[in-house]
């Protein structure tokens, strides 16, 4: 059978082999930037955590001295209390002293700024300001018939320090070195002693009785006048030691104008 079948559609030729040794060329590119920006960014990053781990090691070692440095102090400072010790050592246990009494009183400035700065209170510590109870609630009570002053509670001041069941001492929670205060005033005067006040102190055990202060004042038996005694110290104070003030004869003193007080000192 013949094929009368036509078309005008040719086919293309085939490809043209390569010619030997013909390589297509490559698009033109950035190689050696990207490997030079890949290096550098692996460099930088070596860099910084190589900065951070040297940072780090120092700021663990400038800490150990620290620590090793403050153990150090406070050994020395536990050897101060040996009594046995030289007069060489207890010279350096006071420069020591020195050092710490300063830095101290750095810090509480920097903590009363702060105070100030934020409303809150200048002073944080034990403390206590105590007025006499003017009017006793009941006369026929031993009110009258004690030697010791009974305060107010209700317009008193009384931070950290507790103050007795009878009103009349003030205990201590913290130990340490307190400013104690007293004033008493008296209206009447008697021939038979002399007017005088006194602040007493009673340890945690009964027996341990002390008296740290005392004043006394005259009157003139034909006057009507008054007179104050007063009374300041420093002392070193115990936990559950007891203070309290004293008289000739409650029933002359002027209880307007009677107080009495103490607080921690700082240092």
């Amino acid at each position: 059978m013949i094929n009368t079948f036509h078309t005008s559609y040719n086919p293309p030729p085939p490809p043209v082999p390569p010619r030997a040794g013909y390589s297509r060329p490559r698009p033109a590119g950035n190689t050696s930037l990207v490997k030079f920006l890949s290096v550098m960014l692996l460099l930088l990053m070596i860099l910084t955590f190589g900065g951070f781990l040297y940072l780090f090691q120092k700021l663990n070692v400038q800490f150990q001295d620290s620590y090793h440095e403050e153990d150090f102090v406070l050994k020395r400072l536990q050897d101060c209390a040996d009594s046995g010790m030289g007069e060489e050592s207890m010279t350096e246990c006071g420069k020591l002293m020195e050092k710490y009494k300063t830095v101290i009183e750095k810090v509480s400035q920097a903590n009363e700024k702060l105070s100030k700065l934020t409303g809150g209170p200048h002073f944080i510590g034990p403390a206590a300001h105590m007025v006499a109870l003017t009017v006793p609630k009941d006369k026929a009570s031993d009110f009258l018939k004690t030697s010791s002053l009974i305060w107010d509670k209700d317009h008193s001041l009384l931070q950290d320090v507790k103050i007795s069941k009878e009103r009349d001492k003030l205990t201590i929670q913290y130990p340490g070195i307190y400013f104690i205060y007293s004033q008493v005033t008296f209206s009447r005067n008697t021939p038979s002693s002399s007017l005088k006040q006194s602040i007493r102190s009673t340890g945690p055990k009964k027996d341990q009785f002390k008296e740290l202060l005392k004043s006394f004042c005259s009157l003139n038996p034909s006057t009507s006048n008054m007179c104050t005694a007063s009374v300041t110290g420093v002392f070193h104070l115990e936990k559950d030691q007891q203070i309290y003030v004293t008289v000739t004869n409650t029933t002359l003193v002027n209880r307007d104008s009677c107080s009495f007080g103490l607080f921690k000192l700082r240092y």
